[in-house]
């Protein structure tokens, strides 16, 4: 490529950078990982929500056809609770198995290995379905031959939610490695959009097959999406990064990344990415400790993390302190109850608010169909008004919409619709903000190749904090009604003062300033190079 006179190199990796609009090949493997990651997501947390009633009339009759008589209604409630809660579970295990995978297979087979197991696992909860031709067709037949087999619908959750897993961790190191930094940051806000375009579309069917018959056919739509993220993972290339780490095929991993930033195999972005690869699988073969951004410490990430005492340097303590405070993030939005009552908004519309069973599908497909567009405000806010007012606004208006809701359920009768407007409210601005501002604020505050491996591990907090919600919600809101929110109202409280207090703005700033400020903010003798 020819070079204008007086026009360096790293200017002109600059500018061929801005001007090259995003590739076909980074476009159709975004939207891939959506449909393979957020969507799913979102299709796993709600498709339960609106044919609950008819699933846990089947796991009833299913019991009573093994036992001769019916199973007690705080064991269909522990069941239930169990069935929802399986999603986090398997999903942690996802993850873990994510790393393995991805440095064994790669990410395009990671992504297509994993989105089988989607594909399979929605036969077998069709249970007394007929067979699709695929290998979940041995699962749907042992259902259909060893009825009552309500257990496969925990046996399909569970795969279904350890795949999602897998290719949660698989979708953000994929398109990292592969997307030019000018559509880095949108993938984040994408993702909850997909994220909510799944539940629409759950929602949707529901409506219609929310009975004793057709409620199988809830987990039917799936597949075809799968199908399609599928037939977009085949075309796309590996990432260059596993190719350099499997292959060492520099001329395939440079085409590669051509193709991605949709360039000549010779502009200097992709040689700029190339010396990236180069220098990260020297760094791991050498096995040294390097600085992250400037940032020098003397201790491992899992020491600044987890042993204090050993860590105690000013810097490390700075760190350590800035982490805590992006899972602080993560947990307090566990606790507005959006993730929770999103998954049980017809329970809470039903069987709390004396809704009829047909306006509690209706209203929750309306909120869910409202969500949608909600997905797209931070793409326009996050960077305008900054993350800690998102934060803090979101969180107050939670609380309010809780303690709404309380009040409305206690009332019952005429106040019902104060019940539907507070849930509505709580899902809608959780969406806007405290829900998608948690998804990348915990990577703002710390050095990411410092604490990868720690912030990773924390993330682990997040997910038993939600497992333990969601389990305890369900059977506790069967017993004593509108009170079980309790769970989310005083916590909400007692966490939007501590976001007000301890959250940084991060907003158009680097790891390093975000660090200088709360150093000066906590009066500690540290100073990171801008």
């Amino acid at each position: 490529m020819r070079r204008p006179p007086g026009l360096s190199i790293s200017n002109e990796s600059i500018i061929s950078k801005a001007q090259v609009m995003p590739s076909l090949s980074i476009h159709i493997l975004s939207i891939a990982l959506c449909l393979s990651s957020g969507f799913q997501q979102g299709y796993i947390a709600s498709v339960l929500n609106q044919p609950y009633a008819q699933i846990e009339q089947f796991i009833n009759s299913s019991w009573i056809e093994r036992t001769g008589h019916p199973i007690s209604d705080s064991t269909l409630h522990l069941l239930w609770s169990l069935l929802n809660v399986c999603f986090p579970i398997a999903t942690i295990f996802g993850q873990f198995l994510a790393g393995w995978m991805c440095s064994q297979f790669g990410r395009k087979y990671t992504a297509l290995i994993a989105s089988f197991l989607y594909v399979s696992t929605p036969c077998a909860l069709l249970l007394k379905q007929p067979a699709l031709q695929i290998p979940g067709a041995l699962l749907c037949a042992a259902a259909k031959w060893c009825f009552p087999a309500f257990e496969l619908l925990f046996v399909g959750r569970i795969i279904w939610s350890l795949a999602n897993g897998v290719n949660t961790v698989n979708a953000t190191v994929w398109i990292v490695e592969c997307a030019p930094p000018q559509i880095r940051g949108r993938m984040a806000a994408m993702q909850e959009f997909f994220m909510a375009l799944g539940s629409l579309l759950t929602q949707a069917v529901g409506v219609p097959f929310s009975t004793d018959e057709l409620w199988p056919y809830n987990f039917l739509p799936n597949c075809a999406v799968v199908i399609i993220s599928m037939a977009m993972f085949s075309w796309v290339a590996e990432s260059p990064q596993f190719i350099m780490e499997k292959y060492n095929d520099v001329d395939r991993a440079r085409k590669a990344l051509a193709q991605y930033h949709g360039v000549s195999e010779d502009d200097p972005s992709v040689e700029s990415e190339m010396r990236i690869c180069e220098q990260s699988i020297g760094k791991n073969k050498e096995k040294k400790k390097t600085p992250a951004g400037g940032i020098e410490t003397s201790h491992t990430g899992m020491e600044i993390m987890f042993m204090p005492w050993r860590a105690k340097d000013q810097t490390s303590r700075l760190i350590r302190y800035c982490a805590w405070v992006g899972v602080m993030v993560k947990i307090a939005y566990v606790f507005t109850g959006a993730r929770s009552l999103r998954g049980y908004s017809t329970f809470i519309l039903y069987t709390l608010s004396n809704f009829t069973y047909s306006q509690a599908t209706w209203l929750s497909f309306a909120t869910g169909l409202l969500r949608l567009p909600f997905t797209l405000v931070p793409v326009f806010l996050v960077d305008r008004l900054g993350r800690r007012p998102l934060i803090i606004v979101s969180m107050l208006v939670s609380f309010v919409s809780i303690l709404v809701m309380i009040v409305a359920i206690d009332i019952n009768g005429e106040w019902k619709y104060a019940t539907f407007i507070g849930l509505t409210v709580l899902l809608l601005v959780n969406t806007c903000g405290i829900g998608s501002v948690s998804r990348f604020y915990a990577a703002e505050l710390v050095p990411r190749n410092l604490l990868l491996s720690s912030v990773s591990t924390l993330t682990m907090f997040e997910a038993l904090t939600k497992i333990g919600v969601e389990f305890a919600f369900y059977p506790t809101a069967n017993v004593i009604g509108a009170q079980s929110l309790l769970l989310f109202l005083v916590p909400t409280g007692i966490f939007t003062v501590m976001c007000y207090l301890m959250c940084p703005e991060t907003s158009r700033m680097t790891v390093n300033e975000v660090l200088n400020n709360v150093a000066a903010k906590k009066k500690m003798d540290v100073v990171f190079p801008m």
